[in-house]
């Protein structure tokens, strides 16, 4: 028993000896070179490193120096620019685009685009931001802008919505093509061509009514002068008187028209000087109602004045003896045989009101708009088919307007005509 057990204990030892035996160790040599392929590699991956962080620093410096380029560009641009969201919100804003808007750009980032705009065109602008946002390309449109100083800008807005993947949220930047001086010239032509078209229909119609209208008066002279020349022996002495008032009357008329003409052509050379003075309103008008008597006699007229003997005015002499010679003309032509005629004067407000009241026939209301306009020049022939050529009325309201009056009329078909016209009273 006591050997068995021996042998036993002899055969646990050995196995726990050979258990307990160390492994074989690596040469040293070997280790050397597994240090030395980790040094390798660790040296290589630094290499690489070094190669990223100089790429990434290259690619940094060009990010920021096209940053910086695009900073530059965006901030000095000559035109206004602006990066906005779907809802019109300002993110950016450069320098040009602040100064347009006369407000500091930091004060304008936050703030809804919309807000300086009309509120008639705020649809088209509301348009023109979802056709950006849902549309590719470059969109466009034309509105006005409104700044912080309430001046208008009339301007084309180009708007293309930027691809931008690093942010999440839409944006678009839109330019402001300022087109008010363009705009201000275009309306300038288009006033300008509207006025050479309105000055020729002007000159045509007038040049017509001119033809038409001083050949009869030639024709009655020459016809009435014709007969005195060839038949005075065979005419009576009251048939001489006749045809003699009749000359006189038509030469008359022919002066007033061929002064009109004058005054006209003077007008549209702009070479009609205005010297004002002081003047008697009374001894004007007295003088003129001598000069007409002839031919509102001839209709058994009556011509009478209310005006006051010292009053005095302040005006060109010419200007008023024309303003007052064919309004008076004017009534005379166009009241019936016994008609009458009040010219009369009040003061107010520092001016002179002087009103040529008559019992003709009166005006129509679609007519009398265009009494005083040269754009719609129209003659009528009187009651006892006086000729005229419609350049009374508009040489009136120029001559008072540039003696710094108004003129006007109050007329009822068949009843008679009421012209008035202010005139600035005498300066002391």
């Amino acid at each position: 028993m006591k050997h068995t057990k021996k042998v036993k204990e002899k055969t646990i030892s050995k196995k726990a000896k050979i258990k307990a035996k160390p492994k074989s160790k690596k040469p040293a040599a070997e280790k050397i070179k597994d240090v030395q392929r980790l040094v390798h590699l660790l040296q290589v991956h630094q290499i690489e490193l070094e190669h990223q962080n100089q790429e990434l620093r290259i690619t940094q410096e060009e990010l920021e120096v096209s940053r910086n380029k695009y900073v530059n560009l965006f901030d000095f641009s000559p035109i206004p620019y602006f990066t906005i969201d779907p809802d019109s919100k300002i993110k950016e804003v450069n320098l040009n685009a602040s100064k347009m808007f006369g407000i500091d750009r930091s004060k304008l980032i936050g703030k809804r685009f919309i807000t300086y705009i009309p509120p008639d065109e705020k649809d088209i602008f509301n348009s023109f931001i979802k056709t950006v946002f849902n549309s590719p390309g470059k969109h466009s449109c034309e509105l006005r802008v409104i700044n912080k100083d309430k001046r208008v800008f009339n301007v084309l807005l180009e708007g293309l919505e930027l691809d931008n993947t690093l942010e999440p949220d839409q944006k678009c930047q839109v330019a402001l093509i300022d087109l008010t001086e363009y705009k201000n010239i275009e309306n300038s032509f288009k006033k300008t061509t509207e006025e050479l078209k309105l000055l020729n229909t002007t000159k045509d119609k007038f040049f017509s009514i001119i033809a038409h209208d001083l050949r009869s008066p030639f024709q009655s002279l020459l016809g009435s002068s014709e007969l005195l020349a060839t038949e005075i022996e065979n005419l009576s002495h009251e048939e001489i008187i006749l045809f003699s008032k009749g000359l006189n009357s038509n030469l008359i008329n022919l002066y007033g028209l061929l002064d009109n003409l004058l005054h006209w052509s003077l007008m549209q050379r702009n070479v009609l000087e205005y010297k004002p003075v002081n003047l008697n309103l009374y001894d004007i008008v007295s003088k003129i109602i001598v000069i007409s008597n002839q031919s509102a006699m001839k209709k058994n007229i009556s011509i009478s004045t209310n005006v006051d003997t010292g009053i005095f005015v302040y005006a060109d002499a010419d200007m008023l003896r024309t303003i007052v010679q064919n309004l008076l003309i004017n009534a005379i032509k166009f009241t019936q045989t016994e008609g009458r005629i009040i010219i009369s004067s009040t003061g107010k407000d520092g001016f002179v009101e002087v009103s040529v009241r008559d019992t003709g026939i009166g005006i129509e209301p679609e007519k009398s708009s265009g009494l005083f306009n040269f754009n719609t020049l129209f003659s009528t022939d009187g009651t006892d088919g006086e000729k005229g050529t419609g350049l009374g009325l508009p040489l009136c309201k120029e001559f008072v307007e540039r003696n710094g009056g108004k003129i006007w009329v109050e007329s009822e078909l068949g009843k008679g005509s009421e012209f008035t016209f202010t005139i600035p009273k005498t300066i002391s």
